[in-house]
């Protein structure tokens, strides 16, 4: 039994997954790899580089691989690039240690940065960047280019969906993870002005991080006057201040509807400041949802949310459940309550982690079969 056994998790595409997860999840619900890597882990080398692109300017890329030869059985190495929202987040611990464990399970891992990310603006532009990045894991001698996947982690999931749909890989991409991500930017900006979400036709209270105010404001601000962006980013960085009133009466009246649907501050007419924004924002807005591009990706889609976050409302991903749904698109949908956004909580009780990692377990599992 105990060789058939052996046979089962070493030979067989499922054996190999459920093996690799069951090494990748304890690590994965921590802040360090624990003494199953120690033991049976991979060898990793990481490497900091900056790239040229004509899109983006630089590229940022941290790059955690292992050293040890690709396993002849399936042959070559699976991959991901991780585009791990806005700000930079490099050395942020639990992302460090969600890519050196990936690389110990066997993965050769991309962490994606460009200077607009790391200035919380999000620009579509960057997605070339991913695809950029994407091509280079591709043409590694240990990586199979069928076995590449993108992750985006909070806004970092809209560059994981463009580059999903650009044409350029399209066909390549084995899989897209989007942990606590958007669907569609209006409705999240509506969620921050109302301080409300809709919940199976109940009214539910949400009050928003400071976080996905500051990255609306700085790229909303990509679009305004100098003098207005500048008042934007002040209003709603971290510690900021309210505008006096003469410093709205500076503003645009698109650009104050902007600040006030931003600030919260004017619930009863949401509806009135949403149609006061300029064609240029509403455009914008539509630009950076995922939701523009949901019908041109062909890789199954996972969506995993904290149904507490306060930086992106889980509506947002069980309206992109709900989109992939009426397209007959395949997806997994995984809600939590052991994740700040997309960071695990401390503090949790052993019961609370058990009930959560079965549903964490099996979305692991069916990426590690991409892999194995």
């Amino acid at each position: 039994m105990l060789t058939l056994l052996g046979l089962l998790l070493s030979l067989t595409p499922w054996g190999r997954a459920s093996l690799r997860t069951g090494l990748l999840l304890p690590a994965l619900l921590s802040v360090s790899q624990g003494p199953a890597f120690r033991l049976f882990g991979e060898p990793i080398h990481f490497t900091r580089t900056t790239l040229s692109s004509a899109a983006t300017g630089l590229v940022y890329l941290d790059l955690y691989a292992p050293t040890d030869s690709a396993p002849l059985v399936p042959g070559r190495r699976q991959a991901v690039v991780v585009i791990a929202g806005l700000g930079d987040n490099r050395a942020d611990v639990q992302l460090v240690n969600f890519a050196r464990s990936l690389a110990s399970d066997g993965m050769v891992v991309a962490i994606v940065g460009t200077p607009a990310l790391f200035d919380f603006v999000l620009r579509r532009t960057d997605s070339a960047a991913v695809v950029q990045v994407f091509e280079l894991l591709a043409r590694r001698p240990d990586v199979d280019p069928s076995r590449i996947g993108l992750v985006g982690f909070s806004a970092g999931n809209a560059l994981a969906c463009f580059a999903a749909a650009d044409p350029r890989i399209r066909h390549q991409v084995a899989f897209v993870l989007s942990f606590g991500g958007f669907f569609e930017a209006t409705t999240l900006l509506q969620a921050i002005a109302t301080h409300q979400l809709q919940v199976d036709g109940h009214t539910q209270t949400w009050i928003p991080y400071y976080v996905p105010l500051q990255a609306l404001a700085h790229t909303l601000g990509t679009i305004l006057p100098s003098h207005e962006a500048a008042l934007l980013r002040a209003a709603f960085a971290q510690n900021g201040r309210p505008l006096t009133r003469a410093e709205l009466n500076l503003l645009s009246p698109s650009t104050r509807a902007a600040y006030h649907l931003l600030a919260g501050d004017q619930p009863g007419q949401v509806a009135a400041n949403l149609a006061a924004l300029s064609p240029q924002m509403r455009a914008l807005l539509a630009q950076l949802s995922p939701a523009s591009v949901v019908t041109e990706i062909e890789a199954p889609i996972f969506l995993l949310h904290d149904r507490s976050d306060a930086y992106v409302p889980f509506t947002e991903t069980l309206a992109f459940a709900a989109a992939l749904q009426r397209l007959h698109h395949p997806y997994d949908l995984a809600e939590f309550g052991i994740f700040q956004h997309v960071e695990v909580r401390s503090g949790l009780s052993p019961l609370q982690v058990l009930g959560d990692s079965s549903r964490l377990a099996a979305i692991v599992w069916k990426i590690m079969l991409v892999g194995s």
